[in-house]
């Protein structure tokens, strides 16, 4: 495990793993905008998960993997033929370690893993809507996936072993053909850094790079944020928001024969029209619906809801003991004073003392026993915690 817990830094506070910079100056001068390397951004740093852990991880099916390969022509991966295949895998169908050109990325390791989740708090000083995972990849000697590009912004954190990586910001946007991989035709570097163990490399999107593992034993830890797509997310939201609503019986006695049934009348399709501009959300619900969108856990979260429910007086005996924290696939966002966790919102009327408890709970993803004092003093809280709980979205001991 990393040897020790990064807190979530202050906006205007200076911390090593942005090299010296505060969140506020990182934003304003990096985030989207250029790559930054931070040398030894955290130091000793020691891997929450060993490189057999996470080759275990692929022979299951409860997290995406995939596991690339690569026969290089030549001294270079230009024009090598690449192979890419998806978990679960067998034991015996995974490469040994020591093993030349091959890598394994497991997607979504902080929602299995409580320390990884841990670990996100050092970069939760960019909104938890933003963010999407922490991949972890392993490679061995000469492993990697080629020169691609992002659609999103990525921190990687060189976790053991060593990787070269090279980027370039001026390339042509052309593909290999005929690959599972979208690498690109002609990369050449512009810039080239070997990263050792805490090393620490920010990309914005767009940004060309390709990662090569360095010897055996290397695994990087990628910290990705989610691009929400404008089409995909009225989908998500306009989805979310029609399936509340219930549909309504047909009714015309206004309808005329017609010598031409070929031909829709346009008074059938005025009244069609205004049923379905009706069914669309006001700004209000659709920044609800959006919301609820950007709350949905990774599509790969396991909630355990534990057994027997607990009451409420065991909840709360525990809770005041262990204090209680989001389970590590749990998304708890909020917009003024409504909350949205996991896809849903809260529904249970808040008082201001609950709802400050509530986004202390959001923001910092636990809350301790002295923090819950509050709770015992306030049913309707202590009851929409209870739900969680109950629902696995929370946990307790």
């Amino acid at each position: 495990m990393p040897n020790r817990f990064y807190p979530r830094p202050q906006p205007t506070e200076a911390v090593p793993w942005l090299a010296g910079l505060s969140p506020k100056q990182f934003m304003a001068r990096y985030w989207q905008k250029k790559p930054l390397l931070v040398r030894n951004a955290f130091p000793d740093f020691e891997p929450a998960i060993s490189i057999d852990d996470v080759l275990a991880l692929c022979t299951q099916d409860t997290l995406q993997s995939r596991l690339i390969q690569s026969k290089p022509k030549g001294q270079s991966h230009h024009g090598a033929n690449w192979s890419l295949a998806h978990g679960p895998f067998r034991k015996r169908d995974l490469p040994k370690v020591n093993d030349p050109n091959w890598t394994i990325l497991v997607q979504q390791v902080n929602t299995m893993l409580p320390a990884a989740d841990r670990f996100l708090d050092a970069f939760r000083f960019i909104p938890e809507a933003r963010l999407d995972d922490l991949m972890v990849s392993v490679a061995g000697p000469g492993g990697g996936i080629g020169a691609h590009t992002d659609s999103y912004d990525v921190f990687l954190i060189q976790a053991q072993g060593r990787r070269r990586w090279e980027i370039a910001e001026d390339f042509t946007p052309a593909f290999v053909d005929d690959l599972p991989l979208k690498i690109l035709k002609a990369f050449r570097a512009e810039d080239e850094w070997l990263l050792n163990p805490g090393d620490l490399l920010y990309l914005p999107p767009q940004v060309a790079h390709r990662g090569t593992a360095v010897g055996a034993s290397c695994m990087t830890w990628s910290i990705g944020f989610r691009a929400p797509g404008r089409i995909a997310l009225a989908d998500q939201a306009l989805s979310q928001h029609l399936d509340q609503l219930e549909e309504s019986d047909w009714r015309d006695p206004w309808l005329k024969a017609s010598d031409q049934p070929g031909e829709i009348p346009e008074q059938l399709l005025a009244a069609l029209t205004r049923q379905v501009l009706q069914t669309f959300p006001d700004r209000n619900a659709l920044r609800s619906a959006i919301a609820r969108a950007l709350s949905e856990p990774a599509p790969s979260a396991v909630f355990t809801a534990p057994r027997p429910a607990p009451k409420l007086r065991e909840f709360l005996s525990a809770a005041q003991r262990h204090g209680i924290a989001l389970s590590p696939a749990s998304r708890l966002l909020y917009v003024d004073q409504a909350f949205y966790i996991n896809g849903e919102a809260v529904s249970t009327p808040l008082t201001p003392s609950a709802n400050a408890v509530l986004r202390d709970l959001a923001n910092h993803r636990r809350l301790s026993a002295p923090q819950l004092k509050r709770v015992i003093k306030n049913p309707s809280l202590a009851d929409c915690l209870l739900q969680m709980a109950r629902a696995g979205w929370i946990v307790y001991h």
